[in-house]
């Protein structure tokens, strides 16, 4: 049985709200930083010598008449003389800003795209700007890049919306915020080297603020928790929807996070990486098959594949109550797969990578009498050069082969004139890949046969 999306075991409906709460810092005269809050948030600016409030609202500000706002909150008499050295603080929503934007750096499946009502083709490299509302569907995955180098990967099933992709002129800063509105959505944070830089991540019960971190967030549609769970870095987490005088709550790498509907608050240590049994196998069956090492505290697992280590491009994923997870079938070549365990309590565990080779290669046979002797037939599924090894031993499988051929090119070989007897048969093949610059050599074994030869 495999769960979906929402099935794995969770608690009462959690209401999440994580922030990371940025220091009053005073910086260099003309260089501004953020205060606390991150909703409500202000910058202070440092005036230096030939500065005036009206000409800083006509550079940096999003109306000109905007400077008599910051008059009013900092209480200046005279707004064409500031004194030299005097801070100001300005709100954050009143400063101007140039348009930034997301690229499509990969997708996979059915991913839909819409921007001002209007559905936009998915297409490799394409800009990706503020409003813009993001869907995947069922096997479906897409990431995006920001200016920034973060990068945003929505696995299947989750909806998403890009609400502010900005650049904030005044304090040369970026300022972004999404909204996930259901599924999942990974977070990977260029750490920021500007105090005001802000990356947000809403839910409908949740915010996060971080400075540079790998982080997941995840909506469950059934119940209505949202987790938030740190991979690296560090993410303050804090109950309620507003972050405004809320208690906040550490949430270093290892460690996952969840507030109730009551403002109840959950934290959690997250499950280590699960024990991969034979990760390094070649996986040449029809479907990709993962085994881990049970233990009572997982109640499912998750792997998810890529076709590069840093799981940009991720081709296929699935989650499963037990310790055996079945993969739908992909190409051949090289990928990455990232496995996790889901806690009895809701949360996903830590990540464990590893590398392995996909080379489809299946092999099955049948044997029976026919008009000149006994037919041995094999046949399988596998692209590339594929030979075979047929061997034959009389009374047991550890015998010595009383027939041993080797480089058959033909799924088919008879024996005549077998005497009587309990013979074991097994074929072999040698598969070469397709990939020219592949030169491994894969082979495999079918079990083997018992025929028994009577008069």
């Amino acid at each position: 049985m495999a769960f979906g999306t929402s099935n794995v075991k969770t608690f009462s409906s959690f209401r999440i709200s994580s922030l990371v709460f940025l220091a009053s810092v005073s910086l260099s005269p003309g260089i501004a930083h953020a205060q606390a809050s991150a909703d409500n948030s202000r910058v202070e600016y440092i005036f230096k010598r030939g500065d005036t409030l009206i000409d800083l609202a006509g550079k940096y500000l999003r109306k000109p008449s905007d400077y008599l706002a910051v008059q009013r909150i900092n209480r200046i008499a005279n707004p064409r003389y500031i004194p030299i050295g005097k801070t100001v603080s300005i709100p954050f929503r009143l400063l101007k800003y140039r348009s930034s934007e997301a690229n499509l750096s990969a997708f996979r499946g059915n991913v839909s795209i819409a921007s001002d009502g209007r559905a936009i083709k998915p297409v490799r490299g394409l800009e990706i700007g503020e409003g813009s509302r993001l869907a995947t569907a069922a096997g479906s995955f897409l990431t995006l890049q920001l200016e920034d180098g973060s990068r945003i990967s929505m696995p299947s099933n989750s909806k998403m919306r890009i609400t502010r992709l900005r650049h904030i002129l005044l304090t040369d800063s970026v300022d972004y915020e999404l909204a996930v509105d259901g599924g999942r959505m990974r977070s990977k944070v260029t750490p920021f080297d500007k105090k005001v830089d802000r990356y947000r991540v809403r839910t409908p019960v949740a915010v996060s603020a971080v400075r540079g971190t790998d982080y997941r967030t995840r909506v469950d549609e059934a119940t209505g928790t949202a987790y938030s769970e740190t991979v690296e870095g560090a993410v303050d987490v804090a109950a309620g929807t507003s972050l405004d005088g809320a208690k906040a709550v550490s949430i270093p790498a290892g460690t996952g996070a969840a507030a109730t509907v009551t403002g109840d608050l959950a934290k959690a240590d997250l499950l280590t990486p699960p024990e991969i049994i034979d990760p390094a196998k070649v996986q040449s069956e029809e479907t990709l098959e993962f085994s881990v090492a049970p233990r009572v505290a997982a109640a499912g697992h998750r792997v998810i594949i890529s076709s590069d280590a840093g799981f940009v491009d991720v081709v296929a994923e699935r989650l499963s109550d037990g310790t055996n997870i079945s993969v739908p079938a992909i190409e051949d070549g090289r990928y990455f797969a990232k496995a996790t365990a889901i806690g009895q309590d809701g949360f996903e565990g830590m990540p464990v990578t590893y590398s392995f080779k996909r080379q489809l290669s299946t092999l099955s046979g049948s044997a029976g009498k026919g008009d000149f002797g006994y037919r041995f037939k094999w046949g399988g599924a596998g692209s590339g050069k594929r030979t075979y090894r047929f061997q034959l031993m009389l009374g047991s499988i550890n015998a010595v082969p009383i027939v041993d051929e080797v480089g058959l090119t033909r799924d088919v070989f008879t024996l005549s004139d077998l005497p009587d007897g309990e013979y074991f048969w097994r074929v072999g093949v040698t598969q070469y890949s397709s990939d020219p610059d592949d030169n491994e050599v894969f082979q495999k074994w079918t079990d083997f046969e018992k025929l028994t030869v009577t008069g």
